[in-house]
């Protein structure tokens, strides 16, 4: 049994967040199966491909990452059949692309994985396994997987050797479970597309996008330079891979894969620390930093100077750092992203109110190129190309997501006012005011930082009323979409995907939404339904998360049934990986503080009742998994 309170306090006026939070859910509830039924075949198979005979090495990624967040909003407190869904289309898609070739001479899945692809993708097609792993873990299907998927990136499948444990690399920057994809740049041709900058600016004769793409043998010569500065070795972007052996250790409890998130992270620090600060992007097959591209610690594929920059840097070194976290509980590890975050502001420029940081390095005094429309922040020469300053360019307002990652993890008050150093000091702070990444229909993780500040008590409503229209605006669009299904592209069914998960995340779990790519949900509590033994809130039950500090949480539960009693159990920490010490019940009138010393609080809510906590904590104590309290 685990320690149980029982709420005192009757409802005289439903709080309008709980109100808030229980129509979102029901909305949710109602319009996945709509889109699910219209956008999908009876046998639960996508509308794309859309030819027998399409190629591609690229989609695999988009079509897992339709339904990336169902199984999470099951977690949360959405319907039972959301997991059932969300588990029936990873096997329909996983089945279904391995009829279609990768044009390298192998489908597009081999072994129920990806073959050979970078891991930008990977880590966005993989969302949706782990939610599928976290949400139900006795599933033996789900073991197995993870087991073997992990050990594509530990040498423990003969074919897929894509790990050297000599110089602590991973081989290739296209990988997966063929083993380093060496062939899958091999005909990389010269990347043409305007508004992004070019990947290298020092092939001869080759300063601009139209000089290489109107001569044929510049384009030649720089689809060359890519194969043989970016078709081997490894890239930043891999350590989004530790995912992969962390869901198996909170699957399976078993040593090895804590080793090998650990030695393999562990590598990338020093080599920030050799490379004074700033963490390279590339190593070579013999463990040297810029070993392919000339000896530059920038350049390879998906790191500094690729299209995403900071984005896809910042996102991997984010997710290896709240896995190695999570594993060896060491907040020294925090000191990876922190240091980054701080190279970028301390090269910040202030305008309109707001610090611009660079995204990108890239060869000094050569970057030349004017940055599309879609990006709209970049500040520009008077040519209208984009500014670079000691090699540094793509200067833009620094998303909060990053940030948001790091607080939750450290509570250093240093991390809020990084935080507060990189928003709007004018303005709404609901308000987006930098580029973002949009698929997981989030982006609200400054706004959030501030109400975790007291800066915005306003936010919850805000939030929820914002998921709430973007629900129905996925409704809306439904009720007059006539695009005719042969046209659709791989991510069709994203764009009409109407689970959203943002608010309830951040204000029943106290915690940002996961890295999108490939991050798991970490949070500092997380519900579970005691009388139906399922993860996420019970039916008419809200719960807001108000303050977080290192050994406190504060929070709001809240049963909305006026005839119909609900229990709650709580975990501290997505994965248990904290304890509750003691909780103080504030009634308005008394306040009762009973001892809990574990990792489990149950809350008895009678019918119309409330109750405010103040729970004590000791954060990162306890081995994580993702097992369930019975």
């Amino acid at each position: 049994m685990f320690p149980t309170i029982e709420a005192q306090t009757q409802l005289q006026t439903a709080p309008t967040w709980a109100v808030l939070e229980r129509e979102l859910i029901n909305k949710i509830n109602d319009a996945a199966p709509q889109a699910l039924k219209r956008y999908t075949r009876p046998d639960g198979t996508l509308y794309w491909p859309t030819h027998p005979d399409f190629q591609s090495i690229d989609g695999l990624d988009d079509a897992y990452e339709s339904f990336h967040n169902w199984p999470l909003f099951y977690m949360l407190g959405g319907d039972a059949q959301f997991l059932i869904d969300a588990d029936t289309e990873f096997d329909v898609i996983t089945n279904d692309m391995a009829r279609y070739d990768s044009g390298h001479g192998y489908p597009m899945v081999v072994k129920e994985y990806q073959p050979g692809y970078d891991w930008f993708h990977q880590g966005e097609g993989n969302y949706l396994f782990y939610m599928l792993c976290m949400a139900d873990p006795s599933n033996a299907k789900h073991l197995e997987r993870t087991k073997r998927f992990a050990g594509f990136f530990m040498n423990e499948d003969p074919d897929a050797q894509n790990y050297d444990a000599e110089h602590k690399i991973i081989k290739c920057a296209m990988n997966g479970s063929k083993g380093p994809a060496f062939w899958a740049l091999a005909g990389h041709p010269f990347w043409p597309w305007d508004g992004y900058n070019m990947p290298f600016y020092d092939i001869p004769g080759g300063r601009s996008h139209e000089a290489v793409r109107e001569n044929e043998e510049l384009r030649t010569r720089m689809g060359q330079r890519i194969r043989e500065r970016q078709g081997a070795g490894d890239t930043i972007v891999n350590l989004a891979a530790t995912t992969l052996a962390t869901n198996a250790y909170l699957l399976t409890g078993e040593e090895k894969y804590k080793a090998w998130v650990q030695e393999y992270v562990d590598a990338w620090i020093e080599r920030t620390a050799e490379n004074g600060g700033i963490v390279p992007d590339n190593v070579g097959l013999s463990g040297k930093v810029g070993e392919h591209i000339d000896g530059k610690w920038y350049g390879s594929y998906y790191g500094w100077s690729w299209p995403h920059g900071w984005h896809s840097v910042g996102q991997a070194v984010g997710i290896a750092v709240q896995n190695a976290m999570l594993l060896w509980r060491d907040l020294a590890y925090l000191d990876f992203p922190r240091s980054q975050i701080d190279v970028l502001i301390q090269r910040g420029i202030e305008k309109d109110d707001l610090l611009y940081v660079p995204q990108k390095y890239g060869d000094p005094g050569k970057v030349n190129y004017v940055p599309g429309a879609w990006l709209q922040y970049p500040i520009t020469n008077e040519d209208g190309t984009a500014l670079q300053a000691d090699g540094w360019f793509e200067f833009m307002p620094m998303h909060a997501s990053d940030v948001a990652h790091l607080w939750a993890m450290s509570m250093a008050s240093s991390d809020q006012e990084r935080a507060s150093k990189i928003s709007k000091k004018t303005g709404s702070k609901f308000d987006i005011n930098a580029w973002h990444h949009i698929k997981d229909s989030g982006g609200h993780d400054g706004a959030w930082l501030a109400y975790m500040r007291g800066e915005y008590p306003e936010y919850p409503a805000a939030i929820l009323n914002h998921n709430l229209s973007q629900v129905q605006a996925r409704l809306d669009f439904m009720a007059n979409d006539d695009e005719d299904p042969a046209n659709y592209g791989d991510a069709y069914f994203q764009r009409r995907n109407p689970v959203t998960c943002e608010g309830l995340v951040q204000l029943t779990c106290g915690g940002p939404l996961p890295h999108y790519n490939g991050g798991l949900l970490v949070a500092r509590v997380r519900h579970f339904d005691a009388q139906q033994k399922r993860p996420g809130l019970p039916p008419d039950v809200g719960a807001l998360v108000t303050k977080l500090t290192a050994d406190t949480t504060e929070l709001q539960l809240v049963n909305l049934n006026k005839t119909t009693s609900r229990e709650v159990i709580m975990q501290a920490g997505a994965m248990g990986e904290h304890n509750f010490t003691s909780t103080r019940v504030n009634t308005g009138e008394t306040v009762q503080t009973v001892p809990v010393n574990g990792m489990y609080l149950r809350v008895q809510l009678p019918p119309n009742t409330e109750i405010d906590l103040e729970l004590g904590m000791e954060r990162f104590v306890n081995a994580p998994s993702y097992k369930h309290p019975w």
